[in-house]
């Protein structure tokens, strides 16, 4: 099976040498050095799959094209899949996977990362530390056993979350899901979402993203939690009005925010060094109580191997048997 990629997929062919290597040459990565834009996917010819990364795509059109130039089954790396119009690739008799679990340790500790640098003010104290400022004034941190966190999604990642949490003794852990977990029963008690906003002092987003929560942090969610809340986002970017968030942030309701995904990200892959074309980041950044790290939150040596052997099963299982146990689109 030869399997067609962009270049917009980091570390390109090679990340995947290892896990290639297990199918004795039955699987073959075609990598084409440009992005993969609608005047490109002709580019696919010859290819029977299609591995798609998060990228922004013309849609219907998009997916017509590709079918059109003879693909398959495409498969993206990531547990999210927003990158994918399911209904279009229905339609044009694409079948879609995705990778649903790789490590959710690694997104986890990143989030408890995240979660002790805002409470211990950790930008600001590498800011002073830099210019060799080493006086306390605007430092004092607080302590995770001091607050009520809340977490939206309790999935493994979630869970996981949760997990590490408890060792830290915080106040209380509330949560809420579409489905309460068993896996978390008894350390967290699981209530409505305007109820978690108005008593969580940390609230924490690992809901997986959808047209029905498409901006769910808004102006009036933010209204309704307490006045120097911390919010962290691991999620998904649009789960985020990203101009509510800075308005809160210049306003002062939220305490800090912390964010490794934000709407629009997808603008700033591939570009030089330094340049940023998504303004409102910057605006983001003038604040010493927001933290940002650019989607690095999956990034380590265990999630890569973990992804990229799933990856590369998920194509195998195409090439064996035509369905594949993650099908996306069936």
């Amino acid at each position: 099976m030869k399997v067609g990629m962009f270049n917009s997929l980091r570390g390109g062919a090679g990340r995947f040498a290892a896990s290639v290597a297990k199918y004795n040459g039955d699987i073959e990565f075609i990598q084409f050095d440009c992005p993969p834009t609608l005047e490109n996917v002709d580019k696919l010819r010859g290819c029977e799959g299609f591995l798609f990364s998060p990228f922004k795509n013309d849609g219907d059109a998009f997916w017509k094209k590709v079918s059109e130039a003879g693909v398959k089954y495409v498969v993206t790396c990531s547990t999210g899949y927003d990158h994918f119009n399911l209904e279009a690739m229905k339609k044009y008799g694409l079948k879609a996977a995705n990778v649903p679990s790789y490590s959710p340790n690694a997104i986890s500790e990143h989030t408890i990362m995240l979660l002790l640098a805002l409470l211990r003010k950790l930008r600001k104290q590498f800011a002073n530390t830099a210019r060799y400022d080493m006086s306390l004034d605007g430092l004092m941190g607080s302590e995770v056993r001091n607050q009520v966190i809340g977490i939206v999604g309790t999935g493994k990642i979630g869970c996981t979350t949760v997990k590490i949490l408890t060792g830290f003794g915080p106040k209380k852990i509330y949560a809420y899901s579409h489905h309460e977990n068993a896996k978390v029963k008894g350390l967290v008690e699981y209530i409505s979402l305007d109820e978690l906003y108005k008593k969580c002092d940390v609230i924490i987003f690992h809901c997986a993203y959808n047209a029905q929560n498409y901006h769910m942090v808004n102006a009036d969610s933010i209204a309704k939690m307490k006045t120097s809340v911390l919010l962290i986002n691991v999620a998904r970017g649009p789960l985020f009005d990203t101009q509510a968030v800075l308005d809160g942030l210049n306003s002062g309701k939220l305490g800090g925010v912390a964010m490794d995904v934000i709407e629009g990200e997808e603008i700033l892959r591939g570009r030089p060094q330094g340049q940023n074309d998504l303004p409102i980041l910057d605006e983001l950044m003038k604040h010493d109580n927001f933290t940002f790290t650019m989607h690095t939150a999956f990034y380590t040596d265990e999630a890569e191997q973990n992804m990229s052997d799933a990856t590369l099963e998920n194509f195998n299982e195409y090439r064996t048997m035509g369905c594949c146990k993650n099908e996306l689109v069936k």
